[in-house]
């Protein structure tokens, strides 16, 4: 299954990194892998936690996923990623919404409410993605995070303690991430290490939580599981982005 996870994760990352490199205006090749993977990943995230009634709570991961994507590309000032937070406070009253049609007697509220409200930050910072689409650098950056969360995720399949796929898969990601730099002269060393630095160190938690839950069951889940870190460095690309380039 581990194996499976990350052939899942390597694909989900190709189709992202090679929709930066595609023609379009205003970032819409990465704008629908975004709307795909968060999609994917709505469908598979409750499923993941085990939640008891999962289709309400995928629903609004999903429409809070693309609300704030759709709203980060094309509502003032635009692109960015100002619109999460509101995105997410609506989501957390649907969110909750949700669990009082189920009734007073319905098992596990409390948790599904939680288990979708991180659903929908994983899913909020998703939309990095699709924004990152639409600056020049977006590409190149998108290219370096790549080579730096697939450094952190090849040493995840090895079944060691996280003592020692941790800092090892760290290691790997910041060094992938500064060779990816050679690769691309628009992006500068000290960038790309600290953006493969920041990737490696969400995929290499993600990895820790997910081996702690005892690892996905199901197609859904594999999916969710794999593109957990991947739409959270969306939103760490950006920001490194307007930090450092």
């Amino acid at each position: 299954m581990r194996l499976k996870v990350l052939a899942t994760g390597t694909i989900a990352l190709a189709l992202v990194v090679g929709a930066g490199y595609l023609p379009g205006t205003a970032g819409w090749p990465m704008l629908l892998v975004t709307l795909v993977l968060l999609a994917a990943f709505a469908a598979g995230w409750p499923r993941l936690m085990k939640v008891p009634s999962p289709n309400p709570v995928s629903l609004v991961i999903f429409v809070v996923g693309t609300a704030a994507t759709l709203l980060g590309l094309f509502a003032q000032p635009r692109p960015g990623l100002g619109w999460v937070a509101p995105c997410l406070a609506a989501g957390v009253i649907l969110m909750f919404l949700t669990q009082l049609v189920r009734g007073t007697d319905a098992q596990k509220r409390l948790e599904s409410v939680a288990v979708g409200i991180c659903g929908m930050v994983i899913a909020g910072f998703g939309s990095g993605w699709a924004v990152l689409g639409t600056a020049p650098a977006g590409s190149s950056l998108g290219l370096v995070a790549g080579f730096g969360i697939l450094g952190a995720a090849v040493p995840g399949v090895l079944r060691l303690p996280d003592r020692v796929v941790f800092p090892l898969g760290f290691v790997l990601a910041v060094l992938l991430g500064g060779a990816a730099s050679l690769l691309h002269p628009g992006v500068s060393l000290v960038p790309a290490l600290v953006l493969g630095a920041a990737c490696g160190l969400v995929v290499v938690g993600s990895r820790a939580m997910l081996v702690s839950l005892g690892g996905p069951k199901g197609p859904a889940q594999m999916a969710a599981a794999a593109l957990t870190p991947l739409l959270v460095c969306g939103s760490v690309t950006w920001y490194v982005m307007l930090l450092l380039v």
